[in-house]
């Protein structure tokens, strides 16, 4: 028994292939459009983590030296030498010379000599020495004098200084504050400098500030170590879009990929940035675009001045 095969229309076939073809097409692309899509929000919603957890790490190393230092602020040598230190009267001219004898290199000068190998010198000196993430301590009164130092300063007279102000309080209570990350001089490294009230022994009256200046290279550590496939870009960045670190710099004039867009959305509130978001970056012709995931650091919430984002960015082609 014979068997037929049956006979092609060639109208119907064309007429079919005329209309499916088209709509063969474009369901192909949407499908690849929607597959792309999700691969896309897939791999920005890992390049979120990354920054989240890098912020995380960020915190938490300087949470712990400021907790640190505040120990190193309840020594009862530091407060004893802080509440003697205060307990003298104030007097302007005097603080006015010994300020040009320190400026002036003046180290023959008996009340420089004693200050800087007094036994609370002596032993801020030993803490440096054994931490040399501590590049540097000093103590104050409670009206900016100095009191005892780990090594040479600046200066003699701390109370007009930044920092100090910042900790005194202001009128506020005095309390804990930190720097943001910045070229220290004395010390020639960069560094975040810490300070924080230092209370009479035997009570909780204000008796002068412990300084710290703290290498930040641990906190670069932490985000230089991110490394995401040959394409992947780690860095800290601050509101306005200047750089803190990067894996490969800490030039604040440095632009981070991202980092314009970045400023942009948070100057026209976006709120979803200071939680953790991605968004798709085209930079300038010939480059690859890059897919950036942000998280914002805590420390803000602490400190008004550490108002740090992690950014983390990768090609979208490798990604």
């Amino acid at each position: 028994m014979s068997t037929h095969l049956p006979r092609l229309n060639r109208r119907v076939l064309t007429v079919f292939l005329l209309v499916a073809l088209p709509i063969l097409v474009v369901g192909v692309a949407l499908v690849l459009a929607v597959g792309q899509a999700r691969v896309r929000d897939a791999g920005g919603r890992h390049l979120e983590d990354v920054p989240r957890q890098t912020a995380a790490s960020v915190d938490a190393y300087v949470f712990r030296r400021v907790l640190d230092v505040s120990l190193i602020g309840r020594s009862p040598e530091l407060r004893r030498e802080a509440a003697t230190a205060s307990a003298r009267p104030v007097d302007q001219k005097r603080i006015d010379q010994l300020e040009r004898d320190w400026v002036n290199r003046q180290a023959e000068s008996p009340e420089r000599a004693a200050l800087l190998r007094s036994p609370a010198s002596r032993y801020l000196a030993d803490l440096v020495s054994q931490d040399r993430i501590y590049r540097e301590m000093l103590l104050t009164d409670r009206a900016g004098r100095l009191v005892a130092a780990s090594g040479e300063t600046s200066d003699y007279f701390q109370g007009d200084e930044d920092w100090w102000k910042a900790a005194a309080g202001n009128g506020r209570p005095p309390g804990a504050s930190v720097s943001d990350v910045r070229w220290d001089d004395s010390t020639r490294t960069h560094a975040i400098e810490i300070a924080v009230p230092v209370f009479e022994p035997d009570s909780n009256a204000f008796a002068g500030l412990l300084k710290v200046v703290v290498d930040s290279r641990e906190l670069r550590a932490a985000v230089g170590g991110v490394q995401l496939g040959s394409t992947g870009e780690a860095a800290l960045l601050r509101r306005n879009g200047s750089i803190v670190f990067s894996r490969t710099t800490s030039d604040p004039n440095a632009r981070f990929v991202g980092a314009e867009t970045l400023r942009d959305r948070l100057a026209a509130g976006d709120a979803d940035l200071l939680t953790g978001a991605f968004f798709r970056v085209v930079p300038p012709a010939d480059a690859e675009p890059r897919m950036v995931g942000v998280a914002p650091s805590q420390l803000g919430r602490s400190y008004d001045n550490l108002q740090w984002i992690v950014a983390v960015s990768q090609s979208e082609q490798e990604l």
